[in-house]
C-alpha cells in the first residue's frame, strides 16, 4: 500500500521577486519542473507495477509488463493530460502572484528540493530512514517536524491527496471487473463499498508517506524560508495554485490508474486461459 500511495501521491512541490511578464500555466509547468517530475513518476510506475505483478499475476509479467507499464506513464503521454485539467482550472485566474514566488530564489530552492527528496525516496532504504527519522523527531518535539506539519496542513495536503488516490484506485477497479477478472459480478456499489473500507489505511499511509516526504525536503531550509513557503502556500494564490495541481494530477492519475486496470487485467485473465 505505502508504494501504491507513493505513486499516487501528487509532488506538491515573501513574493520578493519582480512579477514576470509571461505568467501562464505553461510557465508555471515549467518553473516547478513538471518535465522533470514526470520522469520520477514514471520511475516510480515501474516499481508500483512490479508490486502488482506480484500480488495479481506473479512471474507472468516480466520484460512485456515493465514496457507496457512505462508506456503508459510515459512523459509524453502524462503530461497532456495533466495540462489540459491545469490549465483549465487556472483559466481566469491571476496566476502572477504564483510565477512571481517561483521566480524567487526561494521558490526555485523549494522546487529543487521537493524534486530532489522524491527521486531519493525511490530508493526503499531512504523512504525506510525518512520514517524512522520522522518517528525520532516526533518523539524527541522537534519544532521543525511541527513546522513540516503547519505547511501539510496550510498548503491542505492530505485531504484532496486521499481523494485523489481513492479515485484512482475505483478507475482501476473499474477496469479490473471490465477486463473480466472476476469470477462474480461486481457492481458499482460493490466497487465504491470496498474503496471506501480503504479509507483509513490510505489516510494513515499518505500521512506518514508526506510527512517523512517533506521533513526530508525542507531540512535545508531556515525556519524564516520555511514559514514564509508556509504562508505562501496559505495565500490565496497558492491555494488557488495546489487546486489547480490536485485537478491535473486527478485526471492524469485516474487516466494511467484505468490504464493500468486495463493492462493487468488482460494478464490477469490471459494467465488463467
Amino acid at each position: 500500500m505505502r508504494r501504491a500511495v507513493r505513486f499516487l501521491a501528487a509532488a506538491l512541490l515573501v513574493l520578493c521577486a519582480a512579477v514576470p511578464a509571461w505568467a501562464d500555466p505553461a510557465t508555471l509547468e515549467r518553473m516547478l519542473r513538471l518535465g522533470d517530475l514526470f520522469e520520477v513518476l514514471r520511475d516510480e510506475a515501474r516499481d508500483y507495477g512490479s508490486d502488482l505483478e506480484s500480488e495479481l499475476f506473479p512471474q507472468a509479467g516480466g520484460a512485456g509488463w515493465q514496457a507496457e507499464v512505462g508506456a503508459i506513464h510515459a512523459p509524453e503521454r502524462v503530461q497532456p493530460l495533466f495540462h489540459a485539467r491545469f490549465a483549465a482550472s487556472l483559466a481566469g485566474v491571476d496566476t502572477v502572484p504564483m510565477t512571481a514566488f517561483y521566480a524567487s530564489d526561494l521558490g526555485r530552492r523549494v522546487v529543487g528540493l521537493e524534486l530532489a527528496a522524491r527521486v531519493a525516496l525511490l530508493d526503499d532504504a531512504v523512504e525506510e530512514a525518512a520514517l524512522a527519522a520522522v518517528e525520532e523527531a516526533a518523539a524527541a518535539d522537534d519544532p521543525r517536524l511541527a513546522a513540516v506539519t503547519q505547511f501539510i496542513d496550510a498548503a491542505d495536503l492530505i485531504e484532496p491527496n486521499v481523494i485523489g488516490g481513492m479515485n484512482a484506485n475505483l478507475a482501476f477497479y473499474r477496469s479490473l471487473a471490465q477486463g473480466g477478472v472476476f469470477p462474480y459480478e461486481v457492481t458499482e456499489a460493490d466497487m465504491l463499498s470496498d474503496i471506501w473500507m480503504q479509507e483509513p489505511e490510505v489516510r494513515a499511509e499518505m500521512e506518514a508517506w508526506m510527512t517523512a516526504y517533506l521533513f526530508l525536503a525542507y531540512q535545508p531550509l531556515s525556519d524564516a524560508e520555511l514559514a514564509a513557503y508556509t504562508a505562501f502556500s496559505a495565500s490565496e494564490p497558492g491555494q488557488r495554485l495546489t487546486r489547480a495541481l490536485f485537478d491535473g494530477f486527478g485526471a492524469m492519475f485516474e487516466d494511467v490508474s484505468r490504464e493500468m486496470g486495463r493492462a493487468a487485467a488482460a494478464r490477469m485473465v490471459g494467465q488463467t486461459l
